[in-house]
């Protein structure tokens, strides 16, 4: 993007957003063709055990809610300098898209809940990125998120949903992360209803996301392998630090077995394209975990260590 174009975008979003949602999409698919670290770049990144610099690209955390994005926002930021990271969600970035920019330069790493038709894609001023994402198996995460809203007084979402049976929550038209809300996040299908103009039947659908997952992310993880992805991150990315505690877990937890299973299946058959994405993930990420040589027992070792970080930062809690 020209230096000109690129002032006039920070400090307006108006004519991005007149443009319509394929074209905002085709637009933003064009500059990751173009711009990504692709994964067999990643894995020859790994076999020369890369530093966390920056130098050349940036790096985008497209952070999917209640996959353990907050924990992994945490760490991806103790990875790099404090003054080249930026936490910010879509709409915030809207609002004030300069607030991305620091001394005429663009943060070097974003992280916040975006989708892909979202602006910031437009605005990178380094030649090459590398984009990361988590997937989770949908049941679990829209329970997480029924859970999440009906104990978080400060959500948008609270009011409409603290009194809610999970029945209805998955039912609800005004719940935005229902249906299929990571492959709509994803595809940049989530907002204003954009998936319900869309005219791709569900086994189209599937096979786009399949696609735009793997091809168009440098990584990405699964919450249930949350450790594995971590080591894969430390063997691409050069993260040297990938110790965590656990954070912003919600409040109130429906334990699963208590639940219809009439109700589970209703909710894996409105989520049907995030099932398939999900099985589609956890073989691609199964797969790629053998291409760089991880292991149980590097996982297994890993958390031995991550454990013991946990019980020092708990020392000062002993009785």
């Amino acid at each position: 993007m020209s230096l000109k174009k690129q002032f006039s975008m920070k400090f307006d979003a108006g004519s991005w957003y007149k443009k319509s949602v394929e074209e905002r999409n085709e637009l933003n698919n064009q500059v990751i063709d173009e711009m990504l670290i692709k994964w067999p770049r990643m894995v020859k990144r790994a076999q020369k055990k890369p530093l966390p610099g920056l130098a050349g690209f940036h790096v985008i955390f497209f952070h999917i809610p209640k996959t353990g994005g907050t924990t992994l926002d945490y760490i991806t930021a103790k990875n790099y300098r404090i003054d080249y990271v930026y936490q910010v969600n879509a709409p915030a970035l809207d609002q004030h898209i300069a607030g991305v920019f620091k001394n005429n330069q663009m943060f070097r790493t974003l992280m916040g809940h975006y989708e892909l038709n979202d602006v910031y894609y437009q605005l990178f001023d380094r030649q090459k990125m590398a984009q990361f994402t988590m997937i989770r198996e949908p049941v679990s995460r829209i329970i997480s998120y029924y859970d999440y809203l009906r104990s978080s007084e400060n959500h948008p979402k609270y009011e409409l949903a603290k009194d809610m049976s999970l029945e209805e929550f998955i039912e609800h038209p005004q719940i935005d992360e229902m249906p299929n809300a990571q492959s709509h996040r994803i595809m940049g299908l989530l907002k204003n209803n954009a998936s319900q103009k869309d005219k791709r039947d569900d086994q189209q659908m599937i096979e786009d996301v399949c696609h735009q997952l793997t091809h168009r992310f440098s990584l990405f993880g699964l919450t249930e392998m949350y450790d594995h992805f971590l080591v894969m991150a430390q063997q691409t990315m050069g993260w040297q630090d990938i110790f965590y505690r656990r954070m912003n877990e919600s409040k109130v937890k429906t334990d699963k077995t208590t639940i219809n299973p009439q109700t589970i299946e209703r909710i894996k058959e409105l989520n049907a394209v995030d099932m398939a994405l999900y099985d589609y993930a956890k073989d691609l990420f199964v797969k790629r975990m053998a291409t760089l040589g991880i292991t149980e027992e590097m996982v297994a070792d890993f958390r031995k260590n991550n454990q013991a970080y946990a019980e020092l930062l708990n020392w000062h809690r002993a009785d």
